[in-house]
């Protein structure tokens, strides 16, 4: 045994799983393998330098047998005398109201638990049993699915702490011989035995059978894992330099990504930026937006590609827009302001995302053009004045320098490359008579001119809503 527990020590070292003066607590089911687990670190408290406990969760699935679970883990606590928490999680009324994956539930329940006591009893770390069958299990299973063969972590981050596996590199005939050579006992869950869950049905048919093969398989599993997972930290590392380089956040916290940069990468970093986008999107939410291989693949295949416009609902109201060569995530949000909204004369008015502005030249000065992000001087006589703003509605013309007939607005938008998304929140200038005498950002009419000739009498501004320093506004909408 001291071969073993010579392994396992130096594994942990190499690992860094624990460091000295942590607070470590082991996840026990009253099974051998946890049992070991928990045997090992809490007679190698003092060689680590760490505190251990124990925590222990009843799923209810059983009566008065999954009970017996609970206080078997409590009393062997008390022998090593280690702290013992105990819980439950009433899996039964919860597949019965909500219905679901009785496994996912059972999981999910338990690590909410496993969570809170971590967090209010101060410890840092949860330590599982999961040994070298269980990653050649786990490997199996993301085959499966279609998913790379990475397999488990031997320590991950957790919302409260770390997630360690100090026995991964381990087989499950040591952790037998381990128990059985310090005298403990264990319990065995029946469920273990049933072939109605995948992993069960891997351990049952799958798994002995390559160990018959080779006696090294699962060791092998867990070395392969290890390359693999060396493999993608580093293509991760680049995926954020790269990510850095092709993504631009706006001010309101939304990324852009530049089409021809990102189909420039390679299809290795492609794959790992994407995730990077979503979780920077969904960063802070309180329910953990899941993404499917599918949806990865199709925001994928279309980020590589440059043909055509495209929009794809995301979760939580977000959309993915690729149009004229930009990616965009946006708030799928429509504007309410289709009513006709009056500019007041010396005063920023909100409309939508943006801010206008107009006054005399005399009132206002040249020089405070460059206050704003567009600006324009103009003529327009008393009667066609104040100036109005409303958005585009069908059939909407507009006469533009150099044309004798009004240009209808969306043949513009064709002809400026303004994509769908533009097109349903882009506000029109009208004057008093409702005429549209401007497209604010696009293109403007014949009373507008880019410099002043000293004979305009006007000048008009545009900004963002969110930007610094704009002095007075109103909202309209």
């Amino acid at each position: 045994m001291k071969q073993f527990e010579r392994k396992v020590l130096a594994f942990i070292e190499k690992e860094e799983l624990v460091t000295s003066g942590q607070r470590i607590l082991i996840a026990c089911s009253g099974g051998v393998d946890s049992v070991a687990l928990l045997l090992f670190m809490a007679n190698h408290q003092q060689q680590l330098g760490i505190e251990v406990g124990a925590v222990h969760v009843d799923h209810m699935l059983r009566g008065e047998e999954s009970k017996e679970d609970g206080r078997f883990v409590k009393e062997l606590c008390e022998q090593l005398k280690v702290p013992f928490y105990g819980g439950s999680v009433p899996v039964p009324e919860i597949v019965e109201r909500e219905g679901g994956n009785l496994q996912m539930i059972c999981r999910e329940g338990r690590y909410e638990f496993f969570k809170r006591i971590l967090k209010s009893h101060r410890y840092d770390a949860l330590a599982t049993a999961h040994h070298a069958e269980d990653q050649l299990e786990t490997v199996l299973m993301q085959i499966s699915k279609g998913s790379l063969p990475e397999g488990m972590l031997p320590v991950r981050k957790m919302e409260q702490g770390i997630l360690i596996r100090p026995f991964l590199l381990a087989k499950k005939g040591e952790l037998y011989a381990y128990t059985v050579q310090k005298g403990a006992i264990f319990r065995e869950d029946p469920s273990n035995d049933s072939d109605a869950y995948l992993r069960n049905r891997i351990r049952h048919h799958i798994v002995p059978l390559l160990l018959s093969e080779n006696p090294a398989a699962a060791l092998n599993s867990v070395k392969m894992t290890k390359k693999l997972q060396q493999d993608d930290d580093l293509l991760m590392q680049l995926s954020l330099k790269q990510f850095q380089s092709v993504v631009t956040i706006s001010e309101k916290g939304f990324p852009t990504v530049q089409q021809h940069r990102f189909a420039a990468m390679h299809p290795a970093l492609q794959t790992r930026l994407i995730p990077l986008l979503l979780k920077y999107l969904y960063n802070g939410e309180s329910i953990p937006v899941e993404f499917t291989h599918d949806l990865l693949e199709q925001l994928q295949y279309h980020m590589q590609s440059a043909e055509g416009n495209v929009s794809i609902d995301l979760p939580r109201g977000l959309r993915f827009v690729r149009e004229y060569g930009r990616i965009s995530i946006v708030k799928d949000e429509k504007v309410n302001c289709e009513d006709v909204i009056l500019l007041p004369k010396g005063i920023w008015t909100r409309w939508a995302d943006v801010l206008f502005y107009w006054n005399t030249i005399e009132a206002d000065g040249v020089g405070h053009a460059d206050a704003a992000s567009e600006h324009r001087f103009f003529n327009l006589s008393e009667s066609e004045l104040p100036l109005y703003v409303r958005g585009k509605q069908n059939g909407d013309r507009i006469l533009l320098p150099g044309m004798t007939k009004p240009k209808r607005l969306s043949r513009l938008f064709i002809d400026e490359k303004i994509g769908a998304l533009q097109r349903e929140k882009q506000p029109v200038l009208l004057t008093a008579q409702h005429e549209i005498c401007a497209v604010p950002g696009i293109r403007y009419g014949t009373r507008f001119t880019h410099q002043w000739t000293g004979r305009e009498k006007y000048i008009f501004k545009m900004k963002e809503a969110s930007s610094p320093n704009l002095g007075r506004e109103e909202f309209r909408c």
